[in-house]
């Protein structure tokens, strides 16, 4: 078990489960929207070598890690364009299908440190491979987030802003005024310290 300091990202398509309960929604409208999707988390996937992304369900996680935190305004703005670029490529592919009734794609981010553990692939047949699970409060807290103003595309917790330093000037951000929700689990302090992001 080892500890890292962590770029980390939460991303899903938000009112997803409520149009695909719709069964108005014909399969022709919802299956070249899925395929175009997951190929595009697909190719961000295959781009992008120094990063863990895990697949969770109409989202995903995203992990950058490194040895120590002594590098983080360059390695956390590189992070912020390269999750810029998969959120346009999906907003695309929501505006090419028009019938789609999706609100949109959103985005939380977060830095800090937590435990990295290598555990058994549950995909891999003859149970050998390891892959790495990342367990701490700045994930969870993260993900929690998501929750939270679901109309806002992408908010960054106040750990990450300032992990940008000074490249949060080539930044287009605010301040968040007062958060929608307090999610259980999530420090009140981490909750109000949040920023929008706009790409």
């Amino acid at each position: 078990m080892e500890r890292k300091w962590l770029l980390i990202a939460f991303g899903d398509l938000s009112g997803f489960g409520s149009w695909t309960s719709r069964a108005s929604n014909a399969p022709e409208i919802k299956e070249p929207f899925l395929k175009d999707f997951y190929s595009t988390m697909g190719y961000f996937v295959k781009t992008r070598e120094n990063m863990t992304l895990k697949y969770m369900g109409d989202g995903f996680m995203i992990v950058q890690e490194f040895p120590t935190a002594r590098e983080r305004e360059q390695d956390s703005y590189e992070f912020l364009k390269d999750l810029a670029c998969i959120t346009k490529r999906i907003r695309l592919n929501i505006k090419k299908c028009a019938d789609l009734e999706l609100k949109g794609f959103r985005l939380r981010i977060n830095a800090g440190y937590a435990y990295k553990i290598m555990v058994v692939d549950p995909n891999d047949p003859k149970r050998e491979r390891l892959i790495p699970e990342y367990v701490e409060y700045s994930i969870n807290t993260c993900q929690k987030l998501l929750g939270v103003n679901p109309e806002i595309s992408c908010l960054a917790t106040d750990f990450f802003v300032k992990a940008l330093g000074k490249k949060r000037s080539f930044v287009r951000m605010r301040k968040l005024e007062k958060p929608s929700s307090y999610p259980k689990g999530v420090n009140s302090e981490d909750t109000e310290g949040l920023w929008e992001i706009k790409f």
